[in-house]
């Protein structure tokens, strides 16, 4: 009989580092519950703001024009703690390079080094050797790309070093100190 296998995502990596990080003030514990829930998340201006930016820069930013737009990727991985399969939408895929269309109220840099985004789009995204987050702090409808302040943050490959497996098996060991394994495994597992 096969085993069951659990989606991970980096959505959700980063949603647990936010609500077990100290003097956190993205989230806290029950807003990873919703998460880990997968209750449906209220759409805000800002969330909003995020889908238009985006779709403005698909039509308007020559580096990312032409590209594979919101990739659907995932990739099987055994680790200590089970089978698992890594999954990922990448905003944007052009000549071995992944951009991520970020919009935040205001931005500081490096403020995407410890996401877990880039190391596993570069596990399931093997071709691409660089990511870059596109960031944009004003974006507002109606503006042109040159009154936009666009920050580029890159990460290259060669320079990752997190081992995702390790890094899986802290977050599922987490998950059972703490009583969320079980329903972990209720709302994520994968039909891939």
């Amino acid at each position: 009989m096969e085993q069951k296998k659990y989606l991970i995502t980096p959505s959700l990596l980063n949603s647990w580092k936010y609500a077990i990080s100290l003097n956190n003030e993205y989230g806290n514990l029950e807003d990873f519950k919703k998460v880990l829930s997968k209750e449906p998340m209220q759409e805000t201006e800002a969330i909003k703001t995020g889908f238009q930016f985006e779709d403005f820069m698909i039509n308007n930013y020559d580096a990312t024009k032409n590209g594979c737009y919101q990739v659907k990727l995932y990739k099987n991985i055994t680790t200590k703690t089970g089978n698992y399969v890594l999954y990922g939408r990448l905003d944007c895929l052009k000549c071995g390079t992944i951009y991520d269309y970020k919009h935040k109220g205001s931005y500081d840099v490096g403020d995407f080094q410890d996401s877990y985004q880039h190391p596993v789009y570069f596990e399931i995204c093997p071709e691409a050797n660089k990511f870059e987050y596109l960031i944009c702090d004003n974006y507002k409808e109606g503006k042109e790309l040159q009154e936009l302040n666009i920050y580029h943050e890159v990460y290259l490959k060669e320079d990752i070093k997190m081992n995702i497996g390790e890094e899986i098996d802290h977050f599922i060991n987490w998950l059972k100190t703490n009583e969320l394994y079980d329903l972990f495994c209720e709302k994520w597992e994968s039909k891939y």
